[in-house]
């Protein structure tokens, strides 16, 4: 959490939607608030001073954008990689839910989070998942992405456990694509979206995918996500923000580059290509023709901006 002074309040309306918001700049970090549906929206965004483009156009742009884009279909709350354990106060015993969020009205794509208390949990083996309650929320918790390794320590608070860690430990699912091909894999229920990447050369002997370390570097101005292979010079680096990635490297040695959605909402990728957008489940390659001819305007700014104390 940091402390800073809020410099300016700018009101904006979308004339498209009714829907009033406010952007706050509190200097090291400027966000758009807005309500629409039911749902609160709180996201980072930041202007290019160049343009002399205003906070109210940018904050009105941004808004009419998101609710074309993003905002228009309702979608469970779920929670993957996902645990539950018990914690005490005083002598009062409670349960509580962590894992990244998704679908909640409150809250960002990909945020780390716990629940409330836990009031009761079922599981819903037509869907695959523990469906929790606390006294407000309903979370949808595929079974695939437990945390198997923290639940083995409350084993206890989920029913019939050892049978459904037999079935769904290794349920999750990793894409793969053809030997001489790069494919990112992305999804709104991973941290900065990484799920994964997968290639394997074709030269390669055992048809082994190469290994590959994925991991964040917290900026002083901009946060950004790197993924970089050990036996090749496999290298990308983008910027993460509200519902879309930035890339400002995409060095993957000359070979064919995809990206694919396994997460429940869209998810937009501004590449050298132009900017290209996964609907859910969807495989596209990093080329020219397959980029949006008309790109909405996508909210830039950290995915997980500082907290502020007003």
């Amino acid at each position: 959490m940091k402390e800073s002074m809020l410099q300016q309040e700018i009101k904006v309306h979308s004339e498209k939607y009714g829907v009033d918001g406010v952007v706050k700049d509190y200097g090291v970090v400027t966000k758009l608030f807005f309500s629409y549906g039911g749902r609160d929206f709180e996201m980072a965004i930041d202007r290019n001073p160049l343009t002399g483009e205003s906070f109210e156009t940018l904050g009105q742009d941004i808004m009419d954008s998101y609710i074309d884009n993003f905002a228009a279909e309702e979608r469970k709350i779920k929670l993957h990689y996902w645990y539950i354990d018990e914690q005490e106060r005083g002598t009062e015993k409670y349960r509580l839910a962590h894992g990244i969020c998704t679908g909640h009205p409150r809250l960002a794509d990909a945020m780390e989070i716990h629940t409330s208390t836990v009031q009761s949990l079922r599981t819903d083996l037509e869907n695959g998942e523990l469906v929790v309650n606390t006294m407000n929320t309903e979370y949808h918790c595929p079974l695939a992405y437990c945390r198997w390794e923290k639940q083995d320590d409350s084993a206890h608070l989920i029913p019939e456990y050892e049978k459904l860690k037999e079935t769904y430990r290794d349920k999750k699912i990793f894409p793969s694509i053809e030997p001489g091909k790069v494919l990112l894999v992305l999804a709104n229920f991973c941290e900065y979206y990484f799920h994964s990447l997968y290639y394997v050369p074709e030269d390669s002997k055992d048809g082994r995918p190469c290994e590959f370390h994925g991991y964040p570097h917290i900026g002083m101005f901009q946060d950004s996500y790197l993924i970089c292979t050990e036996e090749r010079s496999i290298d990308l680096r983008y910027f993460p923000h509200s519902q879309n990635i930035e890339f400002y490297s995409e060095n993957t040695e000359g070979k064919p580059f995809f990206m694919e959605n396994i997460g429940d909402a869209p998810l937009y990728a501004k590449t050298s290509a132009g900017t290209i957008k996964l609907a859910p489940g969807e495989r596209k390659e990093v080329k020219k023709e397959n980029a949006e001819e008309d790109p909405p305007i996508l909210p830039r700014g950290d995915l997980y901006p500082a907290g502020i104390i007003e």
